[in-house]
Formats: C-alpha cells, structure tokens, sequence
C-alpha cells in the first residue's frame, strides 16, 4: 500500500500547504487563467498545457523549465473557480518538495495580478508595432482552441498610434524572416483563411483577419491576424504610411 500512495504522489505532484494556496475572491475564472499563465512565462517557464478555468471544471497551466544544472523542471497550477472567485494552487513536481517553485508562484502572481493584462506602451509617442506569434497554447488561452492546421503560423499584429498624425499599414508589405531563410510575406486572404481551422478558434481569426490596408487614426489602436507558411520567424520587416503625405516609414521589430 505504501509504495501505491508514492506511486500516485509522482503521478500527480505534490500540492502545497494552505499557505501557498492563492485565495482571490472576485477575480474571474479567465483572469485567474490569464494571469497565472503570464506568472509561468515571467518565472522562465515554457508554456506546455492550457486548460482554460471555469465554474464547471478546474483548469490548469503546465510548463517545463531549463535548471543551470541542465535538468528539466515542471511547474504546474490548478485553478478552481466559481461565482464568488479564485483559488489557485501550484503543484510541486517533487515528492519531497522544497516549495520554491510554490513561494515564486505567488510571489509573481500577487505583483501581476495588480496590473492590466495589456500593457501600456512603455512611451507614449510615436508608433508601436507589436507582431506576436500565437502558439498553440495561447489559441486555447485566447480563442478557445488551435486556430490553424498543416503547421500554418498565426501571427497578431497590432499598431499603437501616438502620434497626432493617421497612418495605414498595408498587411500584405509585412514580411517575417526566418533564421538563415528568405523573407516571405503572408498567405493571400483565400489561402489563409483555408489554412485556419474550419470553425471555433479558427471563424475567431478569420473574423479578424487583416485583408487590405488598415487605417489607424491619431492616439489610436489597431491590429488583427495575418497567417504565414509554416516556419520559425525572429524577425519582421514592416511599412507604415502617413496617410496625409504617402511617405512611408519602415519598421524591423522582433517577432514575440
């Protein structure tokens, strides 16, 4: 009986004690989802499982993490949630755990928790040009599912406008680039609607893809999703107009 019990502790981790048990009445089961999956990202976690929290069934973020020593570590959180809040617990990956990754859990989370989920742009002048790739497991997080099929890379761009001037972007002038390849610009509107998936997550980015130029007035904020060919990309390469005079101003950003 005794070697059953530690066979199902290695099977299902270790739960903390109550004390690194987050308690958050009034935070919404999507919240307490998106923020503890932020709280992953920012302790150096690769994101694994998404399993989106709701009054129903309990949800849960899973991610793995390379150690100095080159060993992989597991972090993982349960989250219940119900009308009335919150309640999330880290899950240590040990049988004799030392509740590091339970006392950085709640640490982080109590910062994130305070802030909004988007972040302001850190200046407030000028354009910001964000083009972020949408892993799997942040289609679940997001759109309720994977959204493309064949391998196809959704991509979110979005362009916040500080400036007192309109502007346009012209999705089809946005190329990424791959390491060591070629740039290469998005799927045509057809082909990158049949490379999404045929409904839920994937009707969710078709609603919003980017199809022809887009105008962004002053002090506004713009964006939608753009589908590429399979690959791995670091880099985008982007042309803004100012609608008023034609100039265009070119971008190179990082692809998130």
């Amino acid at each position: 009986m005794r070697w059953l019990v530690v066979a199902g502790a290695l099977a299902l981790g270790c739960p903390p004690p109550a004390r690194y048990t987050e308690n958050r009445p009034g935070l919404s089961c999507d919240r307490a989802t998106r923020v503890a999956y932020r709280t992953l990202e920012t302790l150096g976690y690769t994101i694994t499982d998404v399993v989106p929290a709701s009054p129903e069934r309990a949800g849960t973020i899973a991610g793995t993490r390379k150690e100095p020593d080159g060993t992989s570590k597991t972090g993982k959180v349960v989250i219940s949630c119900d009308a009335k809040g919150a309640v999330l617990r880290p899950v240590e990956d040990s049988v004799l755990p030392d509740y590091d990754f339970s006392r950085a859990f709640g640490y982080s989370f109590k910062e994130l928790v305070k802030r909004p989920d988007v972040e302001e742009p850190r200046a407030q002048r000028g354009l910001e040009v964000l083009v972020h790739v949408l892993t799997a497991q942040e289609g679940i997080l997001d759109l309720g599912g994977v959204p493309a099929t064949g391998g196809a890379v959704v991509v979110r761009v979005t362009v916040r406008n500080n400036t007192d001037r309109a502007v346009s972007l012209d999705p089809s002038t946005l190329d990424l680039v791959p390491d060591g390849g070629s740039a290469t610009g998005p799927l045509p509107a057809a082909d990158a609607r049949a490379a999404l998936a045929p409904a839920g997550a994937g009707d969710k980015v078709r609603t919003e893809l980017l199809t022809g130029p887009r105008r962004i007035g002053p002090h506004a904020t713009s964006g939608g999703y753009l589908v590429y060919p399979p690959g791995v990309y670091r880099e985008a390469r982007i042309g803004i107009e100012d609608v008023e005079t034609g100039e265009a101003e070119g971008f190179v950003a990082p692809v998130q």
